[in-house]
C-alpha cells in the first residue's frame, strides 16, 4: 500500500528532526540521564516536528538498546511500538475526544501498568481543543501521575491552555524551520527517488510552506506525480497554481507607473489561466516584502533566498519607489488578504486592492500636505503669508488691549532662530459694552469647545488652566502645581494667540490672555481663629463659664 512522503520520510531518531536541535538535545539527555519528566508540551506550528518528536521519544523511553538517547528502532519494543502491536503508546486526538467523559475514561485507564514496556505513553495531540470541564478532570493526574505514565501534549495554539496545565508540564517551543532545511531535505529524498529536479523549484515549494516540513513534502509529492523522472519550474509554476516572478514584477512596474488599465489586464489575464485567487495575493506580498528588505538593509542576502539575478530584479524595482509606498502596499494587501478569505468574490478584493497601489502616490502627497498642515507650515501653493521681519530692534504694536506680555528676545546675527507663527487675532472695536468675570465663566464651555475645534492639542492645554480674574480686557488663568508644563507650552505665541484669538471672536472685543502658575497660601486668619477659640475653651473648662467674660 502506497505512503504519503511525509509518512515515508518521517524521522525516526532526534537526529534526523529537522531544525529542533535545542529541542532534541535536551530530550537525549533527559533519556540518557534517566531524568524523564511525567508531562511535556510541545507547541509550535503546523508540520515542524511536534507528533513525530513525540513518537520518537516515546521509544527512546522504551528502548532496550538506546543509543545516545535515541531510539534503536531494532530492538522488539522498538519494532513494536513502529508497527503498532504495541499497545502502551497511545495516540489521543483531543479535537474529537473533547468530552469531560473521554478524559474520565482516560483516567480509569492510566492506574493500569503497561503490558511489555517501561512507561505507557499517552500522546495528546491539539490539546487545545479540549473543554474546560476536561482540562479540570486532567489537572490532578497531571500532577501526580503513576510512576509507569508519561503524558506528551502537542498544540499548535498554547495560548488556549489554562495556566494550570502549563504549569504542571515541561514547555518546548517548535520553531518554524528554514528554508534552507527544508531545501536540503527534499534534495536528499529526492536523490533517493532517483527523480532530477530543478534547484529553483525546490526553492519555490520551500517558500510556500511556511516553514512546515510536512507541507513541503505534499507539494513535493504534487510536483512529482506531474513529471516522469523530471520536474521544471514552468510545471511547478502551473502545479501550484503559483504566478511567476516575471509577471508579478511587470503588474508592479505599472503600479507604479499608475497604470491601472494594464494592471487590471494582467491581473485578469492571471485570474483566467487558472491561478489561485488567495495564493496571487501572497505571492503578491511576498513581493513587497522583498521590495522592503532590499530597500532598508546593506546586504538583503540573508533574508531574502533567492537566485542572484532575481535579486538584482528586486533591487533595480525597489529604487523607483521609496520606502512609504511599499509599506503603504504591504498594509494594503494584508488587508485585502484577510478580507479574501472570507469573501465570496475575491477578485473584487484584489481589483480594489490594485487600485488602491496605483492611487498610493497621489494619497502619500496628500498625507504630507494634510501632516504639513497641521504642524502649522504654510505649503507652498497656498497663499503666501506675510511673516515679521527680523530687526535688532523690536516693533511693538500700539493697539490698545491686544499688547503680549511675551517678552521679545532680540536675534543674534550667527545663531538665528525660526520664528514660530503666531495666530493672527482679529481686531475690534471697543463698541463700550463690559464684560464680566462671571459671564467669562458661565461661557467657558462654549469658548473650550471653540479652541478645541480651531486646535486639539491646544485645548488639551487650556482645559487643565483654572479662571483667576478678569479686569481690564486682560483674562488671568492658573495652573496648579505639577502643571508647569501646561503653563509653558500654552504661554507659546502660538497657542496664546489661538486662545486669545477664540475669545476675542467669541465676544466681538479685544481680550488678552495672560497664564501663571497658583500657589495655595494657608488662610492665616482662619488658624488664629482655631487657635483663639481653642484657648477660650480651655480656659472656660478650667474657671467655669460663671467667672469667664469673653470680650
Amino acid at each position: 500500500m502506497y505512503q504519503a512522503l511525509y509518512r515515508q520520510y518521517r524521522p525516526k531518531t532526534f537526529d534526523e528532526v529537522l531544525g529542533q536541535n535545542h529541542i532534541t538535545n535536551i530530550l537525549k539527555n533527559q533519556i540518557q540521564k534517566g531524568n524523564i519528566g511525567h508531562a511535556y508540551l510541545f507547541s509550535g506550528t503546523r508540520g515542524t516536528g511536534k507528533t513525530s518528536t513525540a513518537k520518537i521519544f516515546s521509544r527512546a523511553v522504551n528502548c532496550l538498546n538506546p543509543n545516545n538517547g535515541n531510539p534503536c528502532n531494532g530492538c522488539e519494543i522498538c519494532k513494536g511500538i513502529l508497527d503498532e502491536s504495541i499497545m502502551d503508546i497511545i495516540e489521543m486526538d483531543a479535537a474529537s475526544n473533547r468530552k469531560i467523559d473521554d478524559i474520565r475514561d482516560l483516567k480509569d485507564k492510566v492506574i493500569y501498568p503497561p503490558s511489555r514496556t517501561s512507561y505507557k505513553v499517552y500522546i495528546i495531540d491539539e490539546v487545545h481543543m479540549l473543554t474546560t470541564e476536561a482540562f479540570n478532570a486532567l489537572l490532578k493526574t497531571l500532577e501526580e501521575p503513576p510512576k509507569h505514565l508519561i503524558f506528551i501534549l502537542a498544540t499548535t495554539e498554547p495560548q488556549k491552555l489554562p495556566q494550570t496545565i502549563l504549569s504542571r508540564c515541561q514547555r518546548f517551543d517548535f520553531k518554524r524551520i528554514t528554508t534552507k532545511d527544508i531545501i536540503e531535505n527534499m534534495k536528499n529524498i529526492c536523490n533517493n527517488l532517483k527523480i532530477e529536479i530543478e534547484e529553483e523549484v525546490l526553492r519555490l515549494i520551500a517558500r510556500n510552506t511556511d516553514g512546515a516540513m510536512r507541507d513541503a513534502l505534499s507539494l513535493l509529492e504534487q510536483c512529482l506525480s506531474f513529471g516522469e523522472g523530471k520536474v521544471t519550474y514552468e510545471d511547478a509554476i502551473s502545479i501550484l497554481g503559483i504566478v511567476n516572478f516575471d509577471t508579478i514584477f511587470d503588474i508592479v512596474d505599472n503600479i507604479i507607473n499608475k497604470n491601472i488599465e494594464k494592471t487590471l489586464e494582467m491581473i485578469d489575464e492571471v485570474i483566467e489561466n487558472g491561478k489561485d485567487i488567495h495564493q496571487f495575493i501572497k505571492d503578491f506580498i511576498y513581493h513587497f516584502r522583498n521590495l522592503m528588505i532590499v530597500k532598508t538593509t546593506k546586504d538583503p542576502n540573508d533574508l531574502i533566498e533567492v537566485e542572484e539575478s532575481l535579486l538584482e530584479k528586486y533591487i533595480g524595482q525597489s529604487k523607483n519607489i521609496d520606502i512609504n509606498f511599499i509599506l503603504k502596499s504591504l498594509d494594503i494587501l494584508t488587508t485585502a488578504d484577510e478580507k479574501a478569505k472570507w469573501s465570496s468574490q475575491p477578485r473584487i478584493i484584489l481589483e480594489m486592492a490594485s487600485i488602491q497601489l496605483t492611487k498610493l502616490g497621489e494619497d502619500l502627497s496628500l498625507e504630507e500636505r494634510i501632516k504639513r498642515l497641521e504642524m502649522g507650515i504654510r505649503i507652498d501653493n497656498t497663499s503666501p503669508v506675510k511673516k515679521p521681519a527680523l530687526k535688532e530692534t523690536p516693533t511693538i504694536d500700539k493697539t490698545p488691549n491686544t499688547i503680549s506680555d511675551t517678552p521679545i528676545k532680540k536675534s543674534t546675527e550667527n545663531a538665528p532662530k525660526p520664528i514660530e507663527e503666531v495666530e493672527e487675532k482679529e481686531v475690534f472695536e471697543d463698541n463700550g459694552e463690559e464684560i464680566s468675570f462671571e459671564q467669562i465663566k458661565e461661557d467657558w464651555g462654549k469658548i473650550l469647545q471653540s479652541v478645541r475645534t480651531m486646535m486639539a492639542s491646544t485645548h488639551a492645554l487650556l482645559v487643565e488652566g483654572e479662571l483667576i480674574s478678569f479686569s481690564k480686557n486682560i483674562l488671568t488663568l492658573g495652573y496648579k502645581d505639577g502643571f508647569g508644563f501646561h503653563k509653558d507650552a500654552i504661554s507659546k505665541p502660538h497657542n496664546k494667540g489661538l486662545v486669545e484669538k477664540a475669545i476675542s471672536t467669541y465676544y466681538k472685543k479685544n481680550i488678552t490672555v495672560n497664564f501663571t502658575m497658583i500657589t495655595e497660601k494657608p488662610d492665616v486668619k482662619k488658624e488664629e481663629k482655631i487657635n483663639k477659640d481653642e484657648a477660650i475653651k480651655e480656659v472656660i473648662d478650667f474657671f467655669g463659664e460663671d467667672i469667664v467674660e469673653i470680650k
